[in-house]
Parts: C-alpha cells; structure tokens; sequence
C-alpha cells in the first residue's frame, strides 16, 4: 500500500512495483476469483416483494440482528439435524438439504468474500435473497465482493499511519506498539494479483540479464 498512486479513477487502485505501474482493478478481480463482476441490476418493487423471510424465521427464530457466527451456528445445526423415524420422507429429506446449501453459500459469501467481522450482522437482503436459489445464484455477487474490496483497501490509511510513524525521532518511537488495521472484502484477489504482477516483472528482468 506504499507503493499507492494517486488516480482519478474511483474503482481502481494503481501502484508503482519495479519502476512500473500496475493496476488492480475489477478486471483482474474477476480473472483471480472467476465471479460475475457484471453490474448490480436494479430490484424494484415487485422482485422485492417476492423475497420472503422463511429462512429467518425458520432457522434463527425471525431474528432481526443475526451474526455471521449465528449463521455457522446454524450450518452446523442442520448438518446434524435429522428427521424423525427410520423412514425418512423423500420431500422432507430433500427440503433439509436445499436449506443446508442455502445457509452454507451465505456463510461462503459473508464469512469468506464478503470477509465479514463475526460480530457483524448479517443483511436481512442478502438471508433473504438465498432462499431464491435461481436469484441468487444469478446475482453478480462478484461486484458486490469487489466493491467492498476497494472499499477496504482504498478507504484505509494504514499506509499514511506508518509514514507519520517514520516521521517521528527515534527516541519518540515505539517499536513495541504495532499497527493493527482490518480488511473486508476479498483482499486475497488482490496479493494473488501482484503476485502474478511482480512474476512477471522477475522474467522480463531475467530475460533481459540472460540476453
């Protein structure tokens, strides 16, 4: 994050590795991931009215402030959940497996793209949207994951803290006190990036050695 350069370009990051600039952007974001990066559509009244609250209801007792960790609560609960008598009814057994994919792609996106705080809630849109498996699974989650991304990365000034840090005298240094800061998102993506980033810049260097 040092290595930042100043850019009009709100939805983009640019950095300057090895004398080059080098650009983070959704781009690469959705060659790294592989996630639908196409824009959010707008859900308007009707398709909002279609949402409904069972998974809510049913599995976190028509909680208004559910956690991420309520949500792997509930995962857990349901892997060892199991229907009455020894015959299980086919539709039944079949409804318990849909809701355990449903409650596991919301812990996926928001435990792990989503990079949520444990104690965070959890959107009522998002609880509500995966019990529409077809909706949700068309929904580009990708710009969503992004966005937050950038967000993190762009709006945090770790890097300005560690320069006023330098700044300081030595003898005002604490060298025992560390900088502590929080990325949300899909920071992954982005080190998998420059990775591939200063691979590259290593060849050309090795090549232009070996010539």
């Amino acid at each position: 994050m040092l290595r930042r350069m100043p850019t009009k370009k709100k939805r983009e990051l640019w950095f300057l590795v090895e004398g080059k600039p080098a650009r983070f952007s959704v781009h690469e974001f959705a060659i790294v991931t592989g996630l639908v990066c196409t824009p959010k559509p707008f859900l308007g009244l009707e398709e909002k009215l279609k949402l409904k609250a069972r998974i809510r209801d049913e599995y976190f007792k028509g909680a208004t402030q559910i956690k991420v960790d309520d949500i792997q609560k509930a995962f857990r609960s349901l892997c060892d959940k199991e229907e009455g008598g020894k015959k299980k009814k086919a539709e039944k057994e079949k409804d318990l497996g849909t809701d355990r994919v449903k409650i596991a792609l919301l812990y996926f996106l928001k435990g792990v793209l989503l990079g949520a705080d444990p104690k965070r809630n959890v959107s009522t849109f998002h609880m509500s949207m995966v019990d529409d498996l077809d909706m949700f699974n068309s929904y580009p989650w990708g710009t969503v994951v992004y966005d937050t991304t950038v967000d993190s990365l762009g709006g945090n000034d770790m890097a300005e803290k560690y320069r006023e840090r330098l700044r300081k005298p030595p003898h005002k240094q604490q060298p025992d006190v560390k900088e502590t800061y929080t990325l949300y998102g899909f920071p992954f993506a982005f080190q998998v990036s420059f990775l591939d980033f200063n691979c590259t810049c290593l060849y050309q260097m090795f090549m232009l050695l070996k010539y």
